[in-house]
């Protein structure tokens, strides 16, 4: 094997540990998501009476917070387009609102906690308030985590590290971010119902 065809090789193998090593990230974090559903599920399937009384309507903002996961998702699936085509000045432009959309995400979650928190309705309330810190806190968690990687792809895509030819890096951040926006919808339809 001449040693071009083995650098071909081993950059192929390289390729695909980063994506069978994002598969097996989201594949765990579904694990953990769909336990700490279900146990909220069941917990508040034993419960006689659902919402238990005095339980509050979830605060507007969640709302917000479902829009922006949303834009993020759809920016990063452009920024995915965008450096496919070679444009990665726009690549750059759409990571960067990805950031800032993530931050403004962590802002309303945080947002909402301390609108909570100042009427009074803490998780010892109800089951329904504990579920709602517990998931949307957990869920937080891994935004938080999550923004790492995409600031330093964002840092990465400035610095012109991307081609049309070679952004995995951009792939598999944008899976991770696919991935949380599932997650926060599936937390928000088991909250809500």
């Amino acid at each position: 094997m001449s040693e071009a065809e083995s650098v071909t090789a081993r950059d192929h193998r390289i390729e695909g540990a980063g994506r069978l090593g994002t598969w097996l990230l989201i594949a765990s974090l579904s694990m953990l998501f769909g336990a700490a559903l279900v146990g909220y599920l069941v917990i508040r399937m034993r419960t006689p009476e659902w919402p238990p009384p005095g339980s509050p309507a979830l605060p507007n903002g969640v709302w917000v917070s479902t829009a922006l996961l949303m834009a993020l998702s759809a920016i990063l699936v452009l920024a995915e387009r965008a450096i496919r085509s070679g444009r990665a000045e726009n690549l750059v432009r759409m990571l960067t609102v990805s950031d800032l959309l993530a931050v403004a995400f962590l802002a309303s979650q945080v947002g909402c906690w301390m609108r909570m928190a100042a009427d009074s309705v803490l998780p010892e309330q109800s089951l329904l308030v504990w579920g709602f810190y517990t998931l949307t806190f957990l869920h937080a968690a891994h935004v938080l985590a999550g923004l790492v990687p995409l600031i330093l792809v964002t840092i990465r895509a400035r610095s012109g590290l991307y081609t049309a030819a070679d952004h995995d890096g951009v792939h598999f951040v944008a899976m991770y971010w696919h991935f949380l926006l599932v997650t926060w919808i599936a937390i928000f339809a088991v909250l809500s119902v």
